[in-house]
């Protein structure tokens, strides 16, 4: 149940408590078109950090893919919409399914999710998210953002769920790996956990 009030709270967040702001979106009109130069750094980091926790998420959720529901379609669908997508799965999808002993996911997919070579470029994808921030960022410039910007202020919210939902599914799924406790470095974390405990991935 707290999975499925986590995710009423975060849309009734997103459609009554967000602030409206300008029309359109200053932020989102300037990813758009491609000016990120007047994007501040940490709100580009955050926003790209998005991007990077489907793949986390994905990564995990592929490599035991056996519960009630198909976690794939959640997986991919929080490439767009984040915790939104993510979090119905972990409320009624998530469950054991009895009549599933074996996973969904392919076996050339499940090796390559946990090869060397895809946690590698995970890690090299989260340093080149993290240098953004060498060019200098303000928390000023964020907080003005927050509340100036519908988009920031959202996305502000879903990454502290995605954060969330990232240290869970890696206490979840990998309830044996030593070092838990690095999930709950944002992205990277549960990424050096898979890494770590490489032997206890599954392979096929």
């Amino acid at each position: 149940m707290i999975f499925l009030l986590i995710w009423l709270l975060l849309i009734a967040y997103a459609a009554f408590l967000a602030p409206e702001g300008e029309s359109p979106d200053p932020v989102f009109s300037n990813i758009l078109s491609g000016e990120w130069g007047e994007i501040d750094p940490l709100v580009f980091a955050v926003f790209n950090s998005l991007g990077l926790f489907p793949l986390v998420f994905l990564t995990i959720l592929l490599l035991h893919d056996r519960g009630r529901w198909p976690a794939w379609p959640f997986a991919l669908l929080s490439l767009g919409t984040g915790a939104f997508s993510l979090l119905p799965y972990f409320a009624f999808g998530d469950k054991p399914s009895k009549s599933r002993t074996k996973k969904r996911t392919p076996r050339w997919l499940v090796r390559f999710l946990s090869s060397r070579f895809w946690l590698i470029v995970l890690m090299l994808m989260w340093t080149g998210n993290l240098l953004t921030l060498l060019q200098g960022f303000s928390l000023a410039a964020y907080r003005e953002a927050y509340f100036d910007s519908g988009l920031v202020s959202v996305m502000t919210v879903d990454w502290f769920v995605l954060w969330g939902l990232s240290v869970y599914a890696t206490y979840r799924f990998f309830p044996d790996a030593s070092r838990k406790a690095l999930a709950w470095i944002p992205i990277l974390g549960p990424v050096l956990v898979m890494w770590l405990n490489k032997n206890k991935l599954p392979k096929n």
